[in-house]
């Protein structure tokens, strides 16, 4: 009987307290349990808690209204064309003309032009230099009746000297400013002709006169 007693004293101190207090054994048993449960639970949950990102959107189409609207603007366009191009037309046409054909017509009326049978005169250029230049000037009576003669020449300003000398007998005389004055001295005979050989001194450029009269009316120059 000692022996028995002895063995059974060399149990551990663990087994004896399993033994002897079964309630410890089943409250492990169940804190296995529920701890399995709540994991199957946070297992089952764990999908359905993500946040799932929404569809994108659908594209949105501006309606085509406003473009038809913009493109009926352009219809008044011709209308403020023609109101711009009609403005310039009168100031134009209308600016121009006064001032350019009035001063021909008075400077015409202002010199008789030759007639036949009268005294007429012909102005010609036979030479040009750098400094000088010479020309003829032919008088012609083409009347039945002997006349003096009197031709007036009006050069620019650059005209400064003359020279001048005819068969018939000749007064030359220099008013300045390119103007000169050739007379015969004698009356020129019916159906007669003077010839003037003239050489003019100048400065610049030209040998034809502005203006060249014969008793008033227009000499031919050329």
């Amino acid at each position: 009987m000692s022996i028995r007693h002895d063995e059974q004293s060399g149990t551990s101190p663990v087994a004896r307290v399993l033994t002897s207090v079964p309630w410890v054994v089943v409250l492990l048993g169940v804190s296995v349990l529920t701890v399995l449960l709540l994991v199957a639970v946070f297992a089952l949950r764990g999908p359905e808690g993500r946040t799932v990102a929404p569809p994108p959107a659908p594209p949105i189409y501006l309606p085509t209204v406003a473009a038809t609207t913009a493109s009926a603007a352009p219809t008044d366009v011709p209308l403020v064309a023609v109101d711009a191009s009609a403005t310039p037309t009168p100031s134009a046409s209308l600016s121009p003309s006064p001032s350019v054909s009035s001063p021909p017509s008075a400077s015409a009326s202002t010199r008789p032009a030759p007639r036949a049978g009268t005294v007429t005169a012909r102005y010609q250029v036979t030479a040009s230099g750098r400094d000088s230049f010479e020309a003829r000037l032919t008088v012609s009576n083409g009347s039945a009746r002997s006349q003096d003669w009197r031709v007036e020449l009006f050069f620019s300003g650059n005209v400064k000297s003359i020279q001048a000398s005819s068969s018939s007998g000749l007064s030359v005389t220099s008013r300045g400013n390119g103007s000169f004055v050739l007379r015969g001295t004698s009356p020129l005979g019916a159906g007669q002709s003077a010839t003037v050989q003239m050489r003019f001194g100048r400065t610049g450029t030209g040998d034809r006169p502005g203006q060249c009269t014969v008793n008033g009316a227009d000499c031919a120059i050329g």
